[in-house]
């Protein structure tokens, strides 16, 4: 382990002093790795929480200009990455995400950072406090690396435009990210951070998620504290993270929930599907509809054929498939009289400007049409309404429903398509209404993940999976099971790893995973102001090359 941190320590100084063309040398490939592995590669001594974030900090240097979805830097998180290394060696890691950087969408509040929701007009808009979910990530050790870009105010689920730009896909910036947590989900595909929090009214997770090739889940609503967050509609409104991995997915799950969660655990609590039973919705799956509404609208072919193919992946694991008729029976929602109120109270727990949305409503500053806000109920508590109790009303009845939908068909799951036709231009995002199934169970609560299905022409695409409320563990195990079978992550090829691996490294790791000698340690460290003094003055591009066979003799010879 020592004889790998010496490792670490001299490419990072040859980071910083030797300029030579191409991608830097590293020992391992972080945009191929999971929150295990890199938790690993620190226990042997191959990375640090320094090196890890500065790893992150260099790719979103390098390519958030083309993707625009990083609004804010935490200008502290290297010196917070050095603490980490200091309580990681002192007292071991905190939890799974200790010293990992991750992202966190605008509406959702970091102290010290502003909270815009994607409008100008909040730009100095500082929360007093965490968010409790953000709050639970620090105490956990996790570092928030930055705020993310989205739609503004969460109004769109087909783009993540705002008064900063649009965000653009992850894999063809030609295209919508989706949104409106497009900002996160982009930023997480293209390695800015290991993972991210996005919000989701009806479908602002599992969409970008869907469309960026990521892991994304809406929870079961209330299981994460929606304090600390500006919200379109706090009925609907929930936290949610996004990630390239179910386990990563999980892992950040179990530390943002309100109760002792353990969705970790789930993830192999079952070694083949045998026995679970997937519904398919069929009213989502419909090659023939000529209807155009959200949870009717025809499924384009090709999406279908992928769909058929994880049906299929599902079965050869064990799952048994049943096709389901009238799952979902209309789209509910409640009014959004309860913004203008809600944004005013949230104000409360922040410095800035707009203290109101009369405020807002002056500054001019958004690109939004934010007409259908009712000002009459800016002071006034919607919810308090018999409109709204009856509002309630209505959803138990719809989430009681559906329940019974899964309980007679002893279902586990229900599949559809995330996203039901070709993926929209960013420009086209903006005034056109891609369809989706994501809606269905929005107003019910219940959990939902998106998860990768494939691409078409290079872009991505994704099928949710619906459980009943507080069975977020059926997801988990069954997602767990179908990613491992079918492997469809692949990172960006538009934001490629800054860093190679060294042939050499490889080497020295292969030596000293056959024997530990404390001496070889020790000569090496001893060594390493010398070879970078040697070497310093000559010809640069051959630097880094005589460095490591250099480093590569030495072992070789205290290894014998």
């Amino acid at each position: 382990m020592k004889e790998a941190m010496v490792l670490i320590s001299l490419l990072g100084a040859v980071h910083q002093t030797i300029e030579t063309p191409g991608p830097m040398e590293a020992s391992v490939d972080l945009t191929k790795m999971n929150i295990y592995e890199i938790q690993e590669a620190v226990d042997d001594g191959y990375l640090t929480y320094e090196k890890i974030m500065q790893i992150y900090l260099d790719r979103i240097e390098e390519y958030n200009d083309k993707y625009n979805a990083i609004r804010y830097l935490n200008e502290n998180a290297l010196e917070e990455a050095r603490k980490a290394d200091e309580e990681y060696q002192k007292n071991g890691r905190k939890s799974m995400l200790h010293g990992l950087p991750i992202l966190v969408k605008d509406n959702i509040d970091v102290k010290g950072m502003p909270t815009t929701a994607g409008t100008k007009a909040l730009a100095d808009n500082i929360p007093k406090e965490n968010a409790p979910a953000v709050q639970k990530i620090v105490d956990a050790g996790g570092i928030i690396i930055g705020k993310t870009n989205m739609s503004e105010f969460a109004l769109s689920a087909y783009n993540s435009y705002s008064s900063y730009g649009s965000v653009y896909n992850a894999y063809n910036t030609v295209y919508s990210s989706y949104g409106s947590s497009g900002g996160t989900a982009v930023g997480v595909a293209a390695n800015f951070a290991v993972a991210g929090l996005g919000t989701d009214t009806g479908g602002s997770v599992r969409l970008p998620a869907a469309a960026n090739n990521l892991v994304g889940m809406r929870p079961t609503w209330g299981s994460v504290s929606g304090d600390g967050v500006i919200k379109y509609d706090k009925t609907r409104d929930t936290i949610g993270p996004i990630t390239r991995f179910v386990e990563d997915n999980a892992i950040l799950m179990d530390i943002i929930a309100e109760d002792d969660s353990e969705f970790e655990k789930s993830l192999t609590s079952k070694e083949s599907l045998k026995g679970v039973r997937v519904g398919v919705a069929n009213q989502f799956m419909s090659l023939s509809s000529t209807r155009t509404g959200i949870a009717t609208a025809r499924v384009d072919s090709d999406i279908y054929n992928l769909m058929q193919n994880a049906i299929n992946n599902l079965r050869s694991l064990g799952a048994e498939i049943v096709y389901l008729n009238n799952f979902y029976d209309g789209y509910y929602s409640f009014s959004s009289n309860s913004f203008c109120y809600d944004f005013n109270e949230y104000l409360k727990g922040t410095t800035g400007t707009i203290r109101s949305w009369s405020d807002m409503k002056k500054s001019k500053a958004f690109v939004s049409d934010m007409g259908w806000v009712n000002m009459d109920w800016c002071d006034r508590d919607y919810n308090e309404t018999s409109e709204y109790k009856n509002g309630l009303t209505d959803r138990n009845n719809h989430t009681n429903n559906l329940k019974k939908k899964f309980s007679n068909s002893d279902l586990d799951v229900v599949i559809y398509p995330t996203i039901r036709s070709k993926l929209s231009t960013a420009t086209a995002a903006r005034t056109s209404s891609t369809k989706t199934a994501a809606y269905t169970i929005t107003a019910s609560g219940f959990p939902s993940m998106n998860v990768q299905i494939g691409s078409i022409n290079g872009l991505y695409y994704g099928m949710e999976m619906v459980a009943v409320a507080n069975d977020e563990e059926s997801i988990y195990s069954i997602a767990y099971l179908y990613q491992n079978k079918t492997n469809y992550y692949k990172n960006p090829d538009i934001s490629n790893n800054l860093y190679t691996l060294s042939d050499n490294l490889e080497k020295i790791k292969e030596k000293h995973a056959e024997e530990n000698k404390d001496d070889a340690y020790r000569k090496l460290d001893n060594m390493t102001d010398y070879y970078l003094k040697e070497y310093s003055n000559n010809n640069k591009s051959s630097v880094k090359e005589s460095l490591l066979l250099s480093l590569y003799n030495l072992l070789d010879k205290n290894m014998k």
